[in-house]
């Protein structure tokens, strides 16, 4: 419980902290649905997670800072810190924020290529030997065909003339 004004003050500005907070965090969950433009039931289920995820630090900051008291003016600076970021911050944070996103995704991507090439580094052997076991048996399998071929071509000879000396008899 807070007994002084100059706690009481401290109390209002956490809590107006932890609405812009929570715009800045709304801002980022914006642009990373700007980004990836969700169907009506992942924006359902993502806008859920979001204010799950933003229901949490809000509890922790009431019990930390209040020690678990809830009164109507800090449920009132809560939206208060949100509206005041939204309207005065979030249109000029938007698009430096967006760009290091951007920035953040070009390093995921990079950082992705060159994982994928490592795993090819360390597969290559592998494809190396698939791929001349492979060569082998189908070499193989031509020289097979190549010997057969005039068994094949004799025993078709041999079955015509047999089909034709019974058509005779």
């Amino acid at each position: 419980m807070t007994e002084t004004v100059a706690q009481d003050f401290l109390l209002v500005l956490a809590i107006t902290g932890l609405g812009m907070g929570i715009g800045l965090f709304f801002d980022c969950y914006r642009l990373l649905r700007r980004r990836i433009k969700p169907n009506y039931i992942s924006t359902q289920l993502s806008d859920l997670l979001f204010w799950l995820i933003c229901i949490g630090p809000t509890f922790y900051a009431f019990y930390w800072v209040i020690g678990g008291s809830v009164r109507f003016f800090t449920i009132l600076f809560l939206p208060v810190g949100m509206f005041m970021y939204l309207k005065f911050v979030s249109p000029h944070i938007r698009e430096p924020l967006y760009w290091c996103f951007l920035q953040i995704g070009r390093g995921f991507k990079l950082l992705l290529r060159l994982l994928i090439f490592c795993v090819q580094i360390l597969v290559f052997p592998f494809r190396l030997a698939v791929w001349a076991v492979s060569f082998a048996l189908q070499f193989l399998r031509g020289l097979l065909r190549l010997f057969i071929l005039p068994i094949r071509y004799f025993c078709r000879l041999l079955w015509r003339k047999f089909r034709e000396w019974r058509r005779k008899t």
